[in-house]
């Protein structure tokens, strides 16, 4: 069913006129009539009563003009939402994130967003790396911000910040009053991790190898937050994000423990797939991002390395 065919039967009907018809369709008389003719043959009936002066509608003519005005309504409030979509008036993003950007770094950034862009639908959920990184490569998600490393051939990925990790521990804790401590007086600490499969957890392992620990006794939390309130409980010490650890490093009430060794840092990434068009939305999702994470051009944007672990932040 063609949509001229519809907007022809709807002039006729609505002028009862198949002259006046041809006229405002800019079509022949002739061609008009074809029209209705191949619509009726298509519809399976009789629409229009033709008499030698006169034009008027079935029964059956009547319910299809209901129908063709409705169909001819969507199809124009679709023209206009594309326009609107073209000159960049409405838009939709779909951003992911893992747990530390998601709650640490975010928050800001999407209020400036939602107050810069009200019309755009902006929809947002957390979740784990690797998760986040396929829906990214199937389209269900527009891109997403991540912390740690990142397995994927198909995706691209900017570098936003760099996120530090630190060794907390509670101001009551006999470890918080120590000068320097080298890694091997932690071993007999009790440490709190995130949950296997965490980049945190991962960085903690990597750190423990690396200086020959084992720590014999751990306790295991399934979010960020939890590791910390762990913490102020005086339960252990912890590897954590100095992002989620900075407003309870600044009021006191988990103290950086001073380890004589290196302790790793994470860069934090968009990413998206190199052959997405982003809309008007993500475009100003991208230019917010550069504004607020400005890094040069030539060191902005590079593939994400395909011989890394898959790992959830």
């Amino acid at each position: 069913m063609e949509l001229r065919h519809l907007r022809t039967f709807v002039a006729v009907a609505e002028l009862r006129h198949f002259a006046r018809a041809a006229s405002l369709c800019n079509l022949s008389q002739p061609a008009v009539s074809h029209q209705i003719a191949l619509l009726e043959d298509e519809v399976g009936s009789k629409l229009l009563n033709r008499a030698a002066r006169r034009v008027s509608l079935t029964v059956a003519g009547e319910v299809f003009l209901e129908e063709a005005r409705r169909i001819l309504g969507a199809v124009d409030r679709a023209h206009e939402r594309m326009q609107e979509v073209a000159r960049g008036e409405i838009g939709r993003i779909r951003l992911g994130a893992t747990s530390t950007p998601a709650l640490y770094l975010l928050p800001p950034l999407l209020a400036g967003f939602r107050r810069e862009h009200e019309g755009y639908d902006l929809r947002f959920e957390i979740g784990p790396m690797h998760a986040l990184a396929e829906r990214v490569a199937r389209n269900d998600l527009d891109m997403a911000i991540v912390a740690g490393t990142l397995r994927s051939a198909e995706l691209q990925a900017r570098t936003l910040s760099t996120d530090e990790l630190v060794i907390v521990a509670a101001p009551a804790s006999p470890l918080a009053r120590s000068r320097t401590l080298p890694p091997r007086q932690l071993e007999g600490a009790t440490w709190l991790l995130r949950e296997e499969g965490s980049d945190t957890r991962r960085q903690t392992a990597a750190w423990w190898h690396r200086h020959r620990l084992a720590p014999a006794r751990t306790m295991t939390f399934d979010h960020p937050q939890a590791v910390t309130r762990a913490v102020i409980a005086d339960l252990g010490i912890a590897m954590v994000s100095r992002l989620a650890a900075a407003e309870d490093l600044a009021s006191r009430r988990v103290t950086a423990l001073p380890v004589k060794a290196a302790l790793p840092a994470r860069p934090i990434f968009v990413v998206d797939h190199p052959q997405k068009h982003h809309g008007a939305a993500c475009r100003a999702m991208l230019q917010l991002l550069d504004r607020t994470f400005p890094l040069g051009p030539a060191a902005s944007r590079r593939r994400a390395r395909a011989d890394e672990r898959p790992v959830r932040d």
